[in-house]
């Protein structure tokens, strides 16, 4: 059986939603010094606590390089640290400074405003369907 026809306009649709999320949200958190791409990486050292760096790599879906590159800049920024692992020579563990958590708690609200601002034109039973239907999405994996 063919795919429905819609299925193109449907993937076209997200595609450009997650363009225009990601230029205003990047925008908004511009005014705070801080990149989407930055603020994802704030956000998951957050989340993780003192992590590896390829933990991050996996997580974000970035190669190590690119995590490096990130982490090496948002430590001279003094957003983060590096330090060794206690019990492994060879690996570090990073961590959010606090700087780095001012800098993520500053950029919440812009980033919520933003998404809230994109979001506008749905009604509340339009973002529950939404909701309900990215939650399917996303369990698909």
């Amino acid at each position: 059986m063919p795919p429905s026809p819609d299925i193109s306009e449907i993937a076209e649709s997200l595609l450009s939603v997650m363009r225009l999320l990601r230029k205003r949200v990047d925008a908004a958190m511009a005014k705070q010094g801080l990149s989407l791409a930055r603020g994802a990486l704030l956000c998951a050292v957050q989340q993780g606590g003192q992590c590896r760096p390829g933990e991050l790599a996996v997580q974000l879906g970035l190669s190590p390089r690119s995590i490096t590159d990130a982490l090496d800049a948002m430590e001279q920024d003094g957003l983060v640290t590096r330090q060794r692992h206690p019990t492994d020579r060879r690996a570090q563990l990073v961590s959010l400074t606090a700087k780095g958590e001012a800098a993520l708690h500053q950029a919440e609200v812009p980033r919520l405003l933003a998404i809230e601002q994109l979001l506008s034109g749905l009604d509340d039973n339009q973002r529950g369907q939404l909701l309900a239907a990215l939650r399917v999405i996303n369990r698909q994996g």
